[in-house]
Order: C-alpha cells, then sequence, then structure tokens
C-alpha cells in the first residue's frame, strides 16, 4: 500500500499531457485512467478508457488493466486492444518481452507505454510478425478503419 501510496503522489505531478486518473479514495488500487489519442495519429482526439485494479499483492504483481472503449464489445481499436476489453502489453504480462519488474515497474510506465506505443501512428505493425513485413497500404487501410472507429466511438 505504502508503494502505491507514493506512486500516486508522483503521478499527480508526472502524468504527460493527454493521460488524465483518478482513483477510488475508499480502495487506492482501484483507478480509471482516461487516455486522448496523440495528434498525428488515427487515434487523435479519441478518449480511450481504461479501469485499473492494483491487487493486493502489489507491486509484486502487475495492475490489471481493463480497456472500456470498445463500443459495447464491437470494436477493436487496436492488435493490443481486444473488445472484451484484455489490454495486451508485456509490461502487464499479457504478452512476451519486458515483463512487469517488481522493484522498477510503476504504473506511469504502463500509461505512457499505452499512449506512446499503443495508441501509436501505425498501430497496424503492433500486430506480431507484422513489424518485419513493410506493408503500407495495409497499415493506411488499418489507420483508415481505426480514425473511423474514432471519431464515431472513442469520444
Amino acid at each position: 500500500m505504502k508503494r502505491l501510496m507514493t506512486e500516486l503522489t508522483t503521478l499527480r505531478s508526472s502524468l504527460p499531457e493527454g493521460i488524465y486518473l483518478r482513483y477510488c479514495s475508499g480502495h487506492l488500487g482501484k483507478m480509471k485512467a482516461i487516455i486522448v489519442g496523440p495528434s498525428g495519429t488515427p487515434y487523435e482526439g479519441g478518449l480511450f478508457e481504461f479501469d485499473i485494479d492494483c491487487p493486493m499483492s502489489y507491486p509484486n504483481t502487475p495492475p490489471n488493466f481493463n480497456f472500456k472503449t470498445t463500443g459495447g464489445g464491437t470494436v477493436r481499436f487496436n492488435p493490443n486492444l481486444y473488445p472484451d476489453g484484455k489490454v495486451c502489453l508485456s509490461l502487464l504480462g499479457t504478452w512476451q518481452g519486458e515483463s512487469w519488474r517488481p522493484g522498477e515497474s510503476t504504473l506511469l510506465q504502463v500509461l505512457i507505454s499505452l499512449q506512446s506505443m499503443v495508441l501509436c501512428d501505425e498501430p497496424w505493425y503492433n500486430e506480431p510478425g507484422r513489424e518485419r513485413r513493410k506493408q503500407s497500404r495495409e497499415s493506411e487501410s488499418y489507420n483508415e478503419q481505426v480514425w473511423y472507429w474514432t471519431t464515431n466511438h472513442a469520444m
């Protein structure tokens, strides 16, 4: 609990522009984050909502993130964000790669990763295997679809 209180204090002054966080005063581990789609991306201007739950074992285990902006479970804005709310990110332990480090990883790190690496300018390449193959036509088409979903479901 002490670590969480320290992180929440740090977050008050350290959140980058476009990330907003609120927590439940009765249960500090229950939070809601809104990330504004970064400019220059197909997510620009959209509002993306996440529920966050830090388990009692936090920070020894990563927080749980649930993506809420799904158009009622019908829209998949990104290969890392599923219509059922799953957030696929190695830092959260939901994908392979650099995983959560209890003494080092933070909520701020997860939020910035979501803003910069997931809500990025070419999300089509977030799908495993695509990063090795440049297919600009498919990426452009995906961006158009994401922009359409953003303007119709994420505001």
